[in-house]
């Protein structure tokens, strides 16, 4: 039989090299997303969120329905959470063609199966930021809003 082309060998410590030159490549390229955020940077500490929810421009009691609690106070770091909103491409939800103009940022939020979602975050320093989620789903509007301030430090945990 003719050989057409020579049979390769290759280097066992090539095929390794190769993996780790692309792993690299993907940790910079993910590297460089991360940091390349431009959202609010916030004090973690306690922080107290009050939700409300419309429904065709009147209050709902949906919140209490989607389990979802209406006020709500915990020790967080909220510039985490929106770092992740604003940068991942993956969940169920990722943001796109965030815009930024002083203090207020917008995006929207396209979850597989359902219309875009506008989100508007409002920020008053580095303690008090305001979330508005506007969507619909059918013929129903829905709008919610976020409010957050920052009310002290976490205790310790003993």
């Amino acid at each position: 039989m003719t050989q057409i082309a020579p049979h390769h060998n290759p280097n066992p410590i090539e095929r390794p090299l190769l993996l780790a030159l692309a792993a690299l490549a993907a940790l910079l390229a993910t590297t460089s997303a991360v940091l390349a955020y431009d959202g609010p940077v916030l004090r973690g500490g306690l922080w107290k969120f009050e939700r409300t929810l419309e429904t065709n421009g009147k209050s709902s009691d949906l919140l209490q329905i989607s389990g979802f609690a209406r006020e709500t106070t915990r020790c967080v770091n909220p510039s985490r959470v929106l770092r992740f909103e604003f940068t991942s491409r993956l969940g169920f939800c990722p943001a796109r063609d965030v815009r930024k103009t002083d203090d207020t940022y917008v995006f929207q939020k396209v979850c597989r199966g359902t219309s875009p979602i506008r989100t508007e975050i409002n920020v008053k320093g580095d303690s008090d930021y305001t979330e508005i989620n506007e969507g619909k789903t059918g013929k129903i509007a829905a709008k919610e809003t976020l409010v957050a301030h920052r009310v002290g430090d976490c205790r310790p945990s003993s």
